[in-house]
């Protein structure tokens, strides 16, 4: 399967694939490669600046997504589901989100979406 490579404000748009556009310094592009290995099936989903510096809002964002991954592996142990970490990982997303909500941009593709559709 392609990967997904977007930036700007394709970069919302799930499994985007026509490639097409050149990016800006400032612009987030988001990655997202996936792999088959003996009927393993994976992917991994990355966003990263080009050129420049972060803007206020993007390093808002990325300290969320890192204090949420952090939070994320610390619930790991024995006996936890991957539904369990899933789900709270959604949680701490949205609480995050509400209460930094004036940080972050109110314009539609300031910051790239997701990925994947949350399931």
């Amino acid at each position: 399967f392609p990967p997904v490579v977007a930036g700007g404000s394709r970069a919302n748009c799930l499994h985007y694939i026509t490639d097409n556009r050149t990016l800006s310094a400032g612009e987030l592009v988001l990655v997202d490669a996936g792999c088959q290995y003996y009927g393993y099936v994976s992917d991994i989903t990355r966003t990263w600046l080009v050129g420049g510096t972060f803007s206020p809002a993007q390093e808002a964002l990325c300290e969320i997504v890192r204090r949420v991954k952090q939070e994320s592996i610390q619930a790991c142990r024995p006996g936890v589901t991957l539904n369990f970490l899933h789900s709270a990982a959604i949680d701490m997303l949205a609480s995050e989100l509400q209460i930094n909500e004036p940080a972050l941009p109110s314009s539609p593709g300031a910051l790239p979406g997701p990925g994947h559709p949350r399931h």
